[in-house]
């Protein structure tokens, strides 16, 4: 088979592979919406300072402070606090009690688990730390989400597939038996 045949067998198969494949439902969704993501599934531990102090930072995805950014602490549905950074990206939240707080700025979102100073285990941090930006945005690509990467992953396996299957075919009808002779 000449090379073009080759081509054109590759794309015709290509072609049908993203037809029989059907489109993302991240894709058809429309274009994408500002949500809230979570910074990590995991639970953080922080320890309370003297009055119920809850500390914490705010930097964007290069380590640098940001300032002004207004801070909510939820516990459950209800907010229960709010601050707003200082220059250092720092604020404070007096008054809290022992339990689980969802504390958000911006489309980032922290889940704290705050102890007391007694009571708090050693793994326990003195502060939260949000950081906005990447971290906010992470897991998207573009308007797909994780099923459209997924999507996309698979589609460039059957490629993959498609292809090798292609020139398997091709070198197939190429084969030539090659004669050794035996030794004397």
């Amino acid at each position: 088979m000449s090379c073009l045949s080759f081509l054109r067998g590759a794309t015709v198969a290509l072609a049908a592979l993203g037809m029989m494949i059907p489109t993302a439902p991240a894709m058809a969704a429309g274009p994408a919406r500002a949500q809230v993501k979570t910074v990590d599934a995991k639970i953080f531990d922080i320890a309370l300072s003297q009055g119920g102090t809850f500390k914490g930072r705010v930097v964007d995805h290069t380590g640098a402070a940001i300032e002004g950014a207004e801070v909510t602490v939820k516990q459950g549905n209800k907010q229960v606090a709010h601050s707003v950074t200082d220059k250092d990206g720092s604020y404070v939240v007096s008054n809290l009690k022992t339990g689980v707080y969802n504390v958000s700025s911006g489309a980032t979102e922290g889940v704290y688990r705050v102890w007391s100073e007694k009571t708090a285990p050693p793994s326990a941090k003195e502060q939260s730390l949000l950081v906005m930006g990447e971290n906010g945005a992470r897991g998207n690509f573009g308007a797909m989400g994780d099923e459209g990467l997924i999507l996309l992953a698979v589609t460039a396996v059957g490629a993959v597939a498609i292809v090798a299957l292609v020139l398997a075919i091709q070198n197939k009808g190429d084969s030539t038996t090659v004669v050794v002779p035996s030794s004397p």
